[in-house]
């Protein structure tokens, strides 16, 4: 698949009607800083896409981006910022359960997990909350680069162990290296292409 065009639709406080609802979602769930816009730029080779920063915490709704007119990538917000209030923490795990509730057009959930840190139990959480209501997700470890070849075959083995799946199961992503693009891309394609069959 060819990234033609992408463009941002709509950032939502809560689950509501939007424009273009219907087509099929892939969503972006993991904690703070872990790399979500990032990886949204560099499945849509777009730098701007999506608004990126080193604090964490940006994300604070959900953004719907619209990609070749066909589908929508979703980026929820991170979960465990630390220096969050509860209210806050609570606002933001509120909008994304109400998305994964409530969203009948979601195909696949990219569950993100920093390869260069063992998996905190949030993101343990957020794994056995898509198992329990039967929703795919693929692990996706980002900022691959900031590790050398050997450190990131000793992480894959924690990640799985802590996540409980198994290794041909996490893809490793480095949007500096463009490691994993085409992997996730052809992921993508499969679950609109299964979209479109079912329909």
């Amino acid at each position: 698949m060819i990234v033609k065009n992408a463009r941002f639709v709509q950032s939502l406080s809560a689950f509501k009607p939007f424009p273009g609802q219907g087509l099929p979602e892939i969503a972006m769930v993991g904690k703070s800083n872990v790399g979500k816009s990032s990886l949204i730029n560099s499945l849509t080779r777009n730098s701007h896409l999506a608004r990126t920063s080193s604090e964490p915490g940006k994300t604070r709704l959900v953004n719907l981006y619209l990609i070749n007119e066909a589908f929508f990538l979703v980026d929820l917000p991170g979960y465990g910022f630390a220096k969050a209030s509860k209210q806050e923490k609570d606002t933001w795990a509120g909008m994304i359960e109400g998305y994964l509730q409530n969203s009948g057009n979601l195909k696949r959930v990219f569950q993100l997990v920093d390869i260069r840190h063992a998996p905190t139990r949030d993101d343990q959480m957020m794994v056995e909350y898509l198992r329990h209501y039967d929703i795919p997700f693929t692990v996706v470890a980002t900022k691959a680069d900031k590790l050398s070849r050997a450190q990131r075959g000793r992480s894959i083995p924690v990640i799985c162990r802590t996540l409980a799946v198994q290794p041909w199961e996490v893809l490793m992503h480095s949007s500096r290296e463009d490691l994993g693009r085409d992997a996730l891309i052809e992921l993508i394609e499969r679950d609109i292409s299964d979209s479109d069959t079912n329909n």
